[in-house]
């Protein structure tokens, strides 16, 4: 007989009330700062896409633009994976609470 493992794949920890809301906070805080980092990203894609169909841009500015739109394509990445995170912390909490968004 085969024993399946039904849980998270993260080593998730049991955390308490306290750790719960710090973890929502944070949660809440990432979620506006996501929010800044595509709008960043849009403009710097906006930028790039410039830098390669304008003749007339100089050179630093063409690789700065380059720079930058990596730069910011990291920067989500990043807030993306951590954002993943923190859900399936809160996610596979033994009494689980459906949404980490709360009315107050």
């Amino acid at each position: 007989m085969t024993q399946v493992y039904a849980g998270s794949v993260f080593g998730i920890r049991e955390l308490t009330e306290e750790q719960r809301a710090k973890t929502r906070k944070e949660l809440e805080w990432l979620e506006t700062d996501l929010i800044r980092r595509r709008k960043r990203l849009a403009y710097w894609a906006m930028r790039k896409a410039q830098a390669e169909t304008l003749p007339d841009i100089r050179e630093e500015l063409r690789q700065s633009a380059f720079y930058f739109h990596a730069r910011a394509q990291e920067l989500v990445g990043s807030g993306e994976r951590l954002r993943a995170f923190l859900i399936a912390e809160l996610q596979d909490q033994p009494e689980h609470q459906p949404a980490y968004h709360y009315a107050h």
